[in-house]
């Protein structure tokens, strides 16, 4: 996609950005080795020492309103060997922490969670004390970290849960930065829950590759069913996901930094140039995701 121009004069639209990591405790976690080596820069704050003042100061230098903070609770395994920290306390630890930084700073963030879907009928009873208590009106999902896939059915109790809470569930696709199994995250496993939960907004994060036709498949076929840019840079976004915001359907397709897996300042600078109509460009940056995921409570 070949990047355009803006003139000072345009009205900049309002940016949210539709994944923002948590900063790590301190010695709460490893970085993987493999993503490190992927996305190795010389300013990585994926390897630690960063704020949550840190991080809204870079978003305010950079006209970034807000956007959906997230902490999914894992630990650093070997390929076969699930990641994902599981149980009421892990959950709970990680909402408070959520919802400490969303009063600090108000109208800021909506908020993510990680949830692990294999608990069944007990990862439902977790998705209403995450929405009711803690105000999370995001549950994702990565199956790289829970060892099913997105179409298991012990994931479905999850899912009734978080259809009849109003809240959005965001699905990792494609093959994943960690060295983990590709095929739990294919694409087209969306589909059947997309039909199953037609009231449940269903998010695809990281793009699918290289499933990148089931994604442009999902994006046409659900009206639910709506995808982010994170884990990847803007100039590198398949031509086939750009036709869609394009000429297709505009209000499918978020911007997403991913932060601090790639960092706000190149994301946002390749989002706002690329060449996109005036209206499908504000929807990527910003409308989509605030439509799907809500206004950031003041």
């Amino acid at each position: 996609m070949t990047p355009t121009a803006h003139t000072a004069d345009e009205a900049e639209p309002r940016v949210f950005d539709s994944w923002i990591n948590l900063p790590y405790a301190p010695g709460e976690v490893t970085p993987d080795p493999s993503v490190v080596a992927r996305f190795k820069r010389s300013d990585s704050s994926y390897e630690g020492g960063e704020t949550m003042a840190d991080v809204v100061a870079e978003m305010d230098r950079l006209g970034i309103s807000g956007g959906v903070l997230t902490k999914y609770p894992r630990d650093i395994t070997p390929p076969f060997v699930n990641g994902i920290q599981s149980g009421e306390a892990v959950v709970r630890n990680a909402c408070e922490r959520l919802a400490a930084v969303a009063q600090e700073y108000p109208g800021r963030f909506v908020l993510a969670v990680g949830i692990d879907p294999r608990l069944a009928y007990d990862a439902a009873k977790l998705v209403r004390i995450a929405v009711r208590e803690y105000g999370v009106t995001c549950i994702r999902v990565c199956p790289m970290f829970t060892g099913i896939p997105i179409d298991d059915k012990l994931a479905y109790p999850m899912y009734t849960a978080a259809c009849d809470e109003g809240a959005v569930m965001t699905f990792n696709v494609g093959a994943p930065g960690p060295m983990k199994p590709a095929k739990l995250q294919r694409t087209i496993l969306i589909d059947e829950v997309a039909l199953a939960f037609p009231e449940l907004k269903i998010v695809m994060t990281h793009l699918g590759d290289p499933w990148i036709s089931e994604t442009v498949s999902m994006l046409i076929k659900h009206p639910n069913v709506y995808a982010m840019t994170s884990g990847w840079a803007p100039k590198y976004v398949p031509e086939e996901i750009w036709n869609v915001q394009r000429k297709r359907n505009n209000t499918k397709l978020m911007w997403s930094s991913d932060y601090p897996i790639l960092p706000f300042d190149r994301t946002i600078t390749e989002g706002r140039a690329i060449d996109l109509p005036p209206e499908s460009r504000a929807n990527f940056l910003g409308r989509n995701a605030l439509a799907v995921f809500g206004e950031p409570p003041a």
